[in-house]
This record gives C-alpha cells, sequence and structure tokens, in this order.
C-alpha cells in the first residue's frame, strides 16, 4: 500500500465534502441524507457503485424537465458518450462542469505556455475540429468538444480558420471538407482535434498540393493538441508525414463524465491527472467487465492507490453523478505527483471462445512485436471470426501500419503477436495449445479503410472511434 498523501487527501476530501453539501437538497441527496455526511468514509458507505443502466431512469427525468434530481437546476445540455445524439449514453452537463471544463483547458495552456514560453509562434491561424450538437426541444445534445466550442472565448475563436460554434452546426463530412478548404491558404500554427483525423487531415492536404510533407504548407504549424483516442498509436505517423516541423504534442484525456488529465511535460508520454477542479476520483484495482456489476467491490480514494496496478475509475462530479463508473483502464506511473497512463476499456474483452483476453494486453502484445523493427503501427482493430462449423475460430487483427509490409512480414507479425500472447494470458495459451482456437491472421489497412467503415456504420463523427473489439466476423 503506497504512503498516505495528506495534501492529496485533505484536497479530494474537501473537493467531496462541498460536492455533497451542494447536492443536498436535490432527490438523491435527500434519499442518500447528503446533508449528515461526513467525511469519505460515510460516503463510501452510504452511496452504492453506479452504472449507466441505473441511472437512466433518472436521466430521462431530467431530460423531461424535472429540476433537482442529481444537481441543483434544471439540466438542459446533455454531452454523448459511447453513441449519436440520437442513440447512446446522454450525460448531464450543468454549469458548474462547463466551468470546471474551461478550466481544465486553461490549465492545459498555462503549463504549455510555461514550457514554450514564446507566445508569438501561435499567433496565426488555429484549426479545432469540434463535435456537432443537436437542438432537440428545449435540450441541446451532443459530443463535449462541441460544448467546449460554444463556450470558447471570443479571442479563440477569433483564431479559427472557421468559427467552432459555426462547426457544431454541420454534419462531420460538411465541417471537414469546409476546414480543408479554409486551411489550405492559412498561417496554420495549431491544430485541435481527434489524432485519427488529424492524420486524414494531413493525408488529404498533401494529396490536394501535391507537396511531400506538410512543412511544405504549413511551415508555421507548432502544436498538435489531441484528445478521444490515443496518441501514441498516431505520433509516429503524424511525425512522418511532419518530417522538419518541431511539432509539440499535447494529449488531454476526458470523458463526457469529466476531464481527468493531461500531458504537461513535453519530455513525458503520461499524463498529470487533475484533483482540484470538480471530480472526485476513486479506484477499483484490477477491473473486470464483472467487478462493474459488482458493488461489493470496494474502491480505493486517490491516496490508496499503488503504481503499476490497473484500475477502473469511479468518478463523483460537479455534473451530478455519484459513484459512476468509466469504463476505461489507467495505471499511476507516478504517486506525487499523480501521474498515469491509459491501458484500455474495461469491457474491451475478447472472450468470445474462451479467451479471456483484455484489449490492453493485445495492445502490449502488438506493441513488443514490432518494437525495433523497421514500421510502426497507429491503430488497431481485432474481430473474433468464426466462419463456418468446419473451422476453428481465430482473432482477425486489422492494423494500420504506416507503410506497406510484405506477406513475409505480415506472417512474421502473426507468429510474435501469438507467441507474446500465449506468454502473457493463460487463457489464451490454453485455447491455441489445445487447437481451440487458430492463430491470429493480419490484414493491413488505411486511414481511408477506416473511416470509410465508419461512415457505413454511421459513426463518422468528429470524435468517433474505431472499436478496438470488432463483431463476430466483421470485416473493414
Amino acid at each position: 500500500m503506497s504512503s498516505v498523501l495528506p495534501a492529496l487527501q485533505k484536497q479530494q476530501e474537501e473537493l467531496l465534502q462541498s460536492l455533497v453539501k451542494k447536492a443536498a437538497h436535490t432527490d438523491f441527496g435527500r434519499q442518500h441524507h447528503f446533508e449528515t455526511i461526513d467525511g469519505y468514509a460515510q460516503f463510501s458507505k452510504r452511496l452504492p457503485i453506479q452504472s449507466y443502466q441505473q441511472i437512466r431512469p433518472y436521466i430521462g427525468q431530467l431530460k423531461e424537465g424535472k429540476e433537482n434530481v442529481f444537481w441543483p437546476g434544471k439540466i438542459e445540455n446533455f454531452a454523448v458518450s459511447a453513441g449519436t445524439s440520437g442513440k447512446g449514453k446522454h450525460l448531464p452537463l450543468t454549469d458548474t462542469r462547463l466551468q470546471s471544463d474551461r478550466r481544465f483547458m486553461q490549465k492545459v495552456a498555462l503549463s504549455y505556455l510555461k514550457q514554450r514560453p514564446n507566445l508569438f509562434k501561435l499567433l496565426g491561424s488555429h484549426l479545432s475540429m469540434p463535435g456537432s450538437l443537436e437542438r432537440q426541444e428545449e435540450l441541446l445534445i451532443g459530443e463535449i468538444s462541441g460544448f467546449s466550442a460554444l463556450h470558447a472565448p471570443a479571442w479563440l475563436r477569433w483564431l479559427q480558420v472557421v468559427d467552432p460554434q459555426k462547426l457544431t452546426e454541420l454534419s462531420f463530412q460538411q465541417k471537414f471538407d469546409l476546414l480543408l478548404e479554409k486551411a489550405l491558404t492559412a498561417d496554420l500554427r495549431v491544430i485541435t482535434a481527434v489524432p485519427s483525423w488529424i492524420l486524414t487531415l494531413f493525408q488529404q492536404v498533401l494529396a490536394k498540393t501535391g507537396k511531400q510533407t506538410i512543412k511544405q504548407v504549413w511551415p508555421n504549424l507548432n502544436l498538435l493538441v489531441c484528445g478521444g483516442v490515443k496518441l501514441a498509436n498516431y505520433k509516429p505517423y503524424l511525425q512522418q508525414l511532419a518530417e522538419g516541423l518541431s511539432l509539440d504534442f499535447i494529449e488531454t484525456y476526458g470523458a463526457s463524465e469529466g476531464y481527468i488529465g493531461f500531458s504537461d511535460d513535453l519530455r513525458k508520454n503520461d499524463l498529470r491527472m487533475i484533483t482540484d477542479n470538480g471530480v472526485f476520483f476513486e479506484c477499483v484495482a484490477h477491473p473486470s467487465p464483472e467487478s462493474r456489476r459488482d458493488s461489493a467491490r470496494n474502491p480505493l480514494p486517490l491516496w490508496q492507490v499503488e503504481k503499476g496496478l490497473p484500475y477502473g475509475l469511479v468518478l463523483s462530479t460537479n455534473a451530478g453523478l455519484w459513484r459512476y463508473t468509466l469504463n476505461d483502464v489507467i495505471e499511476f506511473t507516478s504517486l506525487d505527483p499523480l501521474r498515469f497512463i491509459v491501458k484500455g476499456r474495461v469491457n474491451d474483452m475478447l472472450d468470445e471462445y474462451g479467451e479471456a483476453l483484455y484489449i490492453y494486453e493485445a495492445e502490449e502484445a502488438l506493441q513488443t512485436a514490432v518494437r525495433n523493427r523497421e514500421f510502426d503501427m497507429s491503430n488497431f482493430s481485432i474481430a473474433p471470426v468464426l466462419k463456418n462449423n468446419r473451422e476453428i475460430p481465430y482473432h482477425h487483427w486489422y492494423i494500420q501500419f504506416n507503410r506497406a509490409l510484405s506477406d513475409g512480414q505480415l506472417k512474421e507479425l502473426e507468429r510474435r503477436i501469438d507467441e507474446q500472447l500465449r506468454q502473457m494470458n493463460r487463457h489464451y495459451a490454453i485455447r491455441r495449445q489445445s487447437d481451440a482456437l487458430g492463430k491470429p491472421q493480419i490484414t493491413a489497412i488505411t486511414q481511408a479503410n477506416i473511416n470509410r467503415w465508419k461512415r457505413q456504420q454511421g459513426n463518422a463523427g468528429a470524435q468517433s472511434k474505431l472499436p478496438r473489439i470488432l463483431e463476430k466476423n466483421t470485416e473493414i
């Protein structure tokens, strides 16, 4: 057990108490006697762990106009998580939460300027690709980046090649085409978007201009601010296309539930956890889909976590989420200050045929397999496959590489991945040894393949992601 960090404990407990006090006279607060909660011990005993399925009926009440359900007042803004504006999870966005989001972005900006004090290098055109927002009677529903754009300060909108507020009203393809058109002749300095779409932007800019590198189009481009998907999967590819530029990368890690951390040190790949901005954190060690449904598993507060263990996150927030489970898995790399890496998703487990393979294990095996090779990968997804009752199942890996590979290289990579997974995962090894699972097969894909597949699924939004695990027998 790690030593108690007194300053962190004091900060988080004071934040928790302020959240509880603020919501004491809501329906949820009265139901759980918030007025008499005095500290984390009482809070953790009195409140159950919540999943979206458990709070869905109350979300329905909020959308019908009921006030003071989880948080004081009426909620008219909802952030979409894991779906489109018409489907998926709709999570409440309070004015207090939106203020926290603005503070988070200020922290990101100040951290960068502290490391790169020359503000003039950023004074040019900025490009951001926010998600879309949809008006449904009195409600506004959409991606969290769309709300951030809607509430961006006027001076920041003035720097943009296209007003971000206008972009929130357009479909993804409309906004992408408009941004591409306007950016081609701009003195671009900063891009803020999901890294997969920055990659697409780079590729299409080079195709349209006939240039060899992004430096020839935007010689003053300095900074990429990325979020939504793991930057490490795309960074080498982006650097290759921007050869000759000294690009800085900032990775932000947030969700519809709240912003959690960002890369505050340009020399490091891990992220700094933000613990003073309206979110009280708890962590479940060694999370699994089963542990998410088991409220008897006691989460730990931040001041009791350890380095080097996988944790699932549980949040209580100033948007009225109480002990709400996230689907992400993180691992702490430092305790003072708290720094972490994102490992994957709790529910991202391949277990169609009893292999019980976590996706972060698959990613680690892939990274090990390509290490010290002459190529890099930027994205991957896996589909379990069973074609007919005369064959054995296998995993079909779709991997995005930075250059074309020969059949021999792909076969060697299949062998290395299989070897790594056998060493890492007992369930996988047993099924491979018993011929209950065939060897993995790899198909190389491009960003164009990914974009086309997402459009076919009706999920081409600015923050849409290629799932790590595909439905059985899916092809990209």
